[in-house]
């Protein structure tokens, strides 16, 4: 009998698989392990767009990455983003923007303190006081829209409610640029993965192994390029409109900046994309090349300037925007860049801020020039502004953020006019625009540049600082001007020290510091309510007995003996040995004029205790409150009374109108008040008197004045309301029984 045949199965399939997996895994693997090695020990950098605040006490916020360009920059160095803080976990009643672009939304040439997006900040404060506003600038100089995306799915993830974008001038030549030494490839997909692959610990080592090797080879061969940022990013410097180039670079632009608002729409996130703007009539352009298509540049700009200096301002603002267009040099971007901005507007349902239209309406015959620009994309200080209020109008405009404060809007004539910055950041930005004139693209003689720094003769002290500062990248402004602060005040010179302070306070609105040294010199000058809200600011960032004990003597001189009380008993555990009597001494007073025996008895047992009892010598209680007069427009209001002391109200008025518009005085509003109360015009009265209520809401004089006007306007309520502020604060008030007669006698 056969035996069955045996038939053997052949593994060899199943085998090779398994084999084959395994030589896939075990590359993986080992990458894994390299990877995790690496960020065990350290090695790299954290680019993570947001990291902790490494300052001390400021653990719950967030800070933009101080080294996020080593991301995007291998060969060049770039400028860390703004200091902007935010709360890592978001309180309710935030409205928190991001705003994204290179240096104009940096502020160059200017410091931070002229940031549109510092501008626009307190413009938001103000208009929607009940709200906590986030802003938070992530600009960093020579990024483009290859970047913006990068930072998109990071910002997204710390709850937007909106973000701004102003960005376009550095699609040629910044960070991965068509035209930039700063590339990787002319592949998008390839550029992309690039910047995502950045992330590894292991691909930064290699990046960093092959800079090393091509910087050796470059500096053997003589390779090296020296001179301005502008200068060194640039490669393929000449790029003709309508070129393979010039197009790869306008469909990069159309097809990052869509996936941007894709993204934010995904998440619901409202964005507010604005056109571009650059100087067209006060600069020339940077290259001409005329071909058989197209006109030189410089022949199309002679053109303009004959035509704008013949009259004809309508066909010269064409010719300027085309000769802008033009120009092969690409740091101005063309309109096609404007129009793309639109059609993604409309595609993609977000908001359009109409820069363009903004800048033209203010220049003169529409021609954007040097009324607004520093060179040729950056705008000046005025420039500054109409960037925040362009951006602010539309917001506002849009309704997303809340019910608004609409009994005072402010003019941006008045932010302009109180703004923190002194001739130092007019001067600072003078020499380093003056140096960047003097390199490439703006001039081939580059001995202008370097001979700026060597034989510039300063004009004045000032001057002289901000010269220094610019020529010696060793040197801070903020240090600078925090010297010179000190010494101002040291001298006496205390509003010029104020106007430093002020200015290192919008430089860095998150230190406390910055709001103690303003407020302290506020309360010198006189303006006590700013010094109140700066106080109180300071104390947001940073516990301060300082700030504790200024704000108790604040509210004292206000007559909020209750306030007054619960900031000396914050101030006396912060107090050093030294300085606890002091407060227990302004408690007891407080004590005394709020009319609370027993604490007041309380505090007077302790200083006799430490024996102190020369302070249980209280004088008769006075209100001094409406003796502090604003410096700003001190000379005004004081003319101003002495008009209305001779009866001259129709100056009074006028002069403290005017005053309004320089500086927006609590004891301007009030004098207003009473010469509307004297005419019977009372609800011009009761709207300047509420303005200005807190201030003045424990002087038995304005509420004598307050029940009278809201009597004559039938507000009972409003009557009984302040009758009964003024028994509470003084009993014994020889008007008290005039008015309970006035009140009886309609009932």
């Amino acid at each position: 009998m056969n035996k069955p045949k045996v038939v053997k199965k052949n593994n060899r399939p199943v085998q090779n698989l398994i084999f084959k997996l395994i030589t896939l895994v075990i590359p993986v693997f080992i990458l894994i392990v390299f990877e995790a090695v690496l960020r065990i020990s350290g090695y790299g950098d954290n680019l993570n767009l947001f990291v902790k605040n490494p300052t001390e006490g400021y653990d719950k916020y967030m800070i933009v990455n101080p080294v996020i360009g080593k991301k995007y920059f291998q060969k060049f160095e770039y400028t860390p983003p703004a200091n902007d803080i935010f709360l890592a976990k978001k309180p309710e009643n935030t409205f928190r923007i991001f705003v994204m672009g290179s240096s104009t939304v940096y502020g160059f040439p200017y410091e931070r303190n002229l940031m549109f997006s510092r501008i626009l900040h307190k413009q938001l404060e103000d208009r929607y006081p009940d709200k906590k506003i986030e802003v938070v600038n992530t600009a960093i100089t020579a990024i483009n829209s290859f970047t913006l995306l990068d930072f998109t799915g990071q910002i997204l993830k710390y709850q937007p409610d909106a973000i701004l974008i102003y960005a376009g001038h550095n699609e040629f030549y910044g960070a991965f640029g068509i035209g930039s030494n700063e590339t990787m490839s002319r592949n998008r997909g390839i550029t992309r993965l690039h910047i995502t692959l950045m992330d590894l610990k292991i691909y930064q080592l290699i990046r960093n192994i092959i800079s090393s090797i091509s910087e050796k080879i470059a500096a053997g061969n003589g390779e090296e390029v020296h001179g301005t940022l502008m200068k060194r990013m640039a490669g393929n410097k000449e790029i003709l409109y309508g070129s393979d180039e010039y197009n790869i670079a306008m469909d990069r632009y159309k097809q990052n900046m869509g996936d941007i608002l894709k993204k934010a729409g995904k998440q619901n996130v409202h964005v507010f994309l604005s056109e571009l703007v650059c100087n067209i009539n006060g600069m020339e352009p940077f290259a001409s090349i005329a071909t058989n298509g197209l006109e030189g540049a410089a022949e199309v700009y002679k053109k303009a300037q004959a035509t704008e200096k013949s009259g004809d301002f309508n066909s010269a603002f064409n010719l300027y925007y085309k000769a802008k267009d033009l120009d092969c040099i690409r740091f101005r971007s063309s309109e096609d860049v404007n129009m793309i901005v639109n059609e993604l507007v409309e595609e993609y349902k977000v908001y359009r801020v109409p820069m363009l239209s903004v800048f033209q309406v203010n220049s003169p015959n529409r021609l954007i020039g040097n009324n607004l620009m520093t060179e040729h994309v950056h705008p000046n200080m005025e420039g500054n502004f109409l960037m925040a209020d362009a951006f602010f109008n539309e917001i506002i405009r849009s309704g997303i953020v809340g019910e608004k404060n609409t009994n005072s809007p402010v003019s941006l004539d008045y932010y302009r006019k109180n703004w923190g910055y002194t001739v130092l950041d007019s001067l600072l930005a003078h020499h380093r625009v003056e140096l960047l004139k003097g390199f490439w693209p703006f001039t081939d003689d580059e001995s202008k540049g370097v001979n700026y720094r060597n034989s510039y003769r300063p004009k004045s002290f000032s001057d002289s600082v901000a010269f220094n500062v610019m020529r010696d990248s060793k040197l801070s402004l903020d240090e600078v001007r925090l010297g010179l602060a000190r010494d101002f005040e040291k001298s006496g010179q205390i509003e010029k020290a104020y106007r430093e302070y002020e200015a290192l306070l919008r430089t860095n609105p998150y230190l406390a510091i910055n709001y103690r040294d303003a407020a302290n010199c506020l309360v010198q000058l006189a303006d006590l309510p700013l010094a109140l809200q700066y106080f109180k600011k300071s104390l947001e960032f940073e516990e301060s007995f300082f700030a504790t004990y200024r704000l108790g003597e604040i509210y004292f001189q206000m007559g909020d003996y209750n306030n007054a009380v619960i900031q000396f008993e914050k101030a006396f555990k912060l107090a050093p040995n030294d300085k606890k009597v002091n407060v227990l001494a302004r408690s007891y007073a407080s004590f005394v004029y709020g009319g609370k025996t027993g604490q007041a008895q309380a505090v007077a047992a302790e200083l006799e205790r430490v024996n102190a009892q020369q302070f249980l010598r209280v004088p008769a209680k006075t209100y001094a409150f409406n003796q502090y007069i604003p410096f700003q427009t001190r000379e005004q209001v004081q003319q101003a009374k002495q008009l209305m002391a001779e009866n001259k109200t129709d100056e009074a008025l006028q002069l403290l109108e005017s005053s309004l518009q320089i500086y927006d005085s609590h004891m301007a509003h009030r004098l207003i008040g009473e010469i509307y109360q004297g005419r019977q015009n009372y609800p011009e009265a009761i709207a300047h008197f509420s303005k200005v209520y807190n201030w003045f809401r424990f002087d038995p004089k304005f509420l004598h004045n307050l029940t009278l006007v809201s009597f004559a306007l039938n507000d009972k309520a409003s009557v009984m309301k302040y009758l009964d502020e003024l028994k509470k604060i003084d009993p014994r008030n020889e008007n008290l029984g005039t008015l309970n007669l006035l009140i009886s006698s309609t009932n």
